[in-house]
């Protein structure tokens, strides 16, 4: 009798090793899937953040060749009593095209409709490119402005600008 006690003994034995030896199978299998799914998380939070990081150089490096510059004689702005417009002239002094239809303009820091806002190329092209000049003809709120000092903002697309202040 002895001897059957010790087999049955034997065989819970070994069934105990293969259910723990299961069960570290079940959970290492475990381990590696959430492995799997926090890398897949993670790799693509960081190509958003490669992604988004591309852009913003492009952005900043458009924006660094970008220029504007408003080459009117402060002291003397050209005003058209006909339509109450006051005429700027803005040169792309950049190395970057704009174009014109995307120029915002801010007099005394209220923007200009469109509406009340004119563009032109002296060469009649429809691209701004590098040394060109364009021709704005401004109508600002109040028109015509209030004798004094005030200050014109005209912005690029791609958020550059150039300023300048004159007297009316």
């Amino acid at each position: 009798m002895k001897n059957i006690h010790i087999l049955t003994m034997g065989s819970i034995s070994r069934c105990q090793r293969a259910e723990t030896a299961i069960t570290h199978m079940i959970f290492f299998i475990v381990a590696i899937i959430l492995a799997m799914g926090v890398i897949t998380v993670l790799s693509s939070d960081v190509q958003s953040i490669v992604s988004s990081s591309s852009v913003n150089s492009k952005l900043v490096a458009q924006q660094m060749r970008t220029d504007i510059t408003i080459v009117n004689d402060p002291l003397m702005v050209p005003y058209d009593t006909s339509g109450n417009s006051y005429t700027f002239y803005a040169k792309n002094t950049g190395r970057t095209e704009l174009t014109p239809e995307f120029i915002t303009v801010l007099v005394d820091g209220i923007m200009v409709a469109s509406t009340n806002l004119e563009t032109e190329l002296i060469d009649g092209d429809v691209v701004w490119r590098p040394g060109d000049v364009l021709v704005l003809r401004v109508i600002p709120s109040p028109s015509p402005l209030d004798p004094g000092d005030h200050r014109i903002l005209v912005v690029a697309e791609n958020g550059k600008s150039g300023s300048m202040s004159f007297k009316t």
